[in-house]
């Protein structure tokens, strides 16, 4: 490794991880443990960095997974609408005529806000509740004119039902059957509405088209059981693994007695990235302007799930596909690691997103770095009970640490105009 990264130091993330998993369990989204870890991180970064700042927001978190059960609901709700068959041309006919697209069409445009595009769209409708953020700087020796941050996300996830019981093989049927059958019971009733059949016989091809709405009912009712609400996981490697390797960077630094001379380097723990990037998503707008308007060169590199080595791939799009990351950021990260002797390639589509998303959608500059199968089979760690310590890979730790240590060097060295002037010419 370049960095020769020490056995002391991989022992000290896996001892830090180990901790706040044991002290602070259920690190859900908003949660008091959540928040109790968080104020744990700031004490610990605050003997490495020179600033560190905690920040409260309000979020309303179970909107993120929560309107799934709700979606579903409505879907069957609105099968049942389809086969309603009241006096023909009756009030009461195209009231619930209009109730069988209305219903499903909110259940799809939850989908598409809340999963596909991970915005605020239903969070309105579920409890409010407090979240918090932690970011430490550590300083230049001369003035500030490039910043590079490095972060990753404190809270855990609840349980996936279908990734234990199955992996990508239960999974997969589940959302992808849950997802076409909102979209088809959506689709049938804009049908009949549309021929003006909100009340007639459901007969002939009608009747053909509702027996197959009958048979996604399983897929829908499935994907009510998405989340298990009883388990909330460790998270060690999701994503206590990018705390500790963010909050290393600047240890290692310190450590050596080591400043660039104009580089400041930056360490976010956000809250809430399992509710749908809120905790990125606040400090981005709160801090977006400051970040720009101070001509500080800023880019950011969202670190999550480090934990296995082959795995390690450079993200430039999330969101389920929706945002774009910077690609230039990405190809600084791929110089960093090919630096290393690891070649990170580009992640294909996958559907999900990493904190950098949120700040791309402020107009910030960012990209993700992950390591974990899109392909999980039964009992995989990830999003199951199974993250835990037993699971964190140190090779991974030390490997990672390696190249975000080469990522702040070359940024220093360069900044990203080589990098952005050699995206021109593709």
């Amino acid at each position: 490794m370049k960095h020769n990264i020490s056995e002391e130091l991989v022992q000290y993330m896996v001892s830090g991880i180990t901790n706040i998993c044991d002290k602070f369990k259920n690190r859900g989204p908003g949660t008091k443990s959540e928040r109790d870890a968080q104020a744990q991180l700031k004490t610990e970064l605050e003997e490495y960095a020179d600033e560190v700042i905690m920040e409260d927001f309000n979020e309303h978190p179970a909107a993120f997974m929560g309107f799934i059960p709700l979606a579903a609901l409505l879907a069957v709700t609105s099968v049942a609408l389809y086969w309603f068959n009241p006096a023909n041309g009756s009030w009461l006919a195209w009231l619930l005529g209009g109730l069988s697209v209305a219903l499903p069409l909110f259940a799809a445009l939850m989908f598409v806000f809340e999963f596909l595009m991970y915005r605020d769209f239903v969070d309105f409708l579920f409890p409010k509740k407090v979240s918090r953020n932690v970011y430490g700087t550590y300083k230049p020796s001369g003035e500030v004119k490039k910043r590079i941050i490095f972060g990753g996300h404190t809270d855990a996830a609840n349980e996936w039902t279908y990734q234990w019981l199955g992996g990508a093989a239960a999974l997969a049927p589940v959302i992808f059957g849950g997802v076409v059958s909102i979209f088809y019971i959506l689709g049938i009733n804009i049908a009949r509405l549309a021929n003006a059949l909100p009340a007639t016989s459901v007969d002939g091809p009608w009747k053909t088209l509702g027996w197959i709405a009958i048979a996604t009912i399983p897929f829908t009712i499935a994907i009510m059981f998405f989340i298990n609400y009883k388990i909330i996981v460790d998270g060690a490697n999701d994503n206590l693994s990018a705390n500790y390797i963010s909050m290393a960077i600047i240890k290692e630094m310190k450590e050596r007695g080591f400043r660039f001379e104009n580089t400041e380097v930056g360490c976010l723990f956000s809250g809430s990235e399992e509710a749908g990037l809120r905790g990125a998503k606040a400090f981005a707008k709160k801090h977006k302007d400051e970040l720009i308007a101070d001509g500080v060169e800023t880019i950011f590199i969202s670190l999550d799930t480090m934990t296995d080595p082959d795995q390690l791939m450079v993200y430039t799009r999330g969101c389920t596909g929706t945002v774009g990351d910077d690609k230039a950021v990405g190809d600084l990260l791929q110089e960093a690691g090919k630096n290393c002797g690891k070649e990170l390639p580009i992640a294909g589509w996958y559907p999900g997103a990493v904190d950098a998303e949120a700040f791309s959608m402020y107009g910030l500059r960012s990209c993700g770095f992950c390591g974990l199968r899109h392909d999980p089979p039964p009992k995989y760690f990830y999003h199951t009970r199974n993250d835990n310590v037993d699971a964190l890979n140190p090779e991974c730790l030390a490997m990672s640490l390696d190249i975000c240590l080469e990522a702040a060097e070359i940024f220093d060295a360069k900044g990203m105009a080589p990098f952005d002037a050699a995206r021109k010419k593709k």
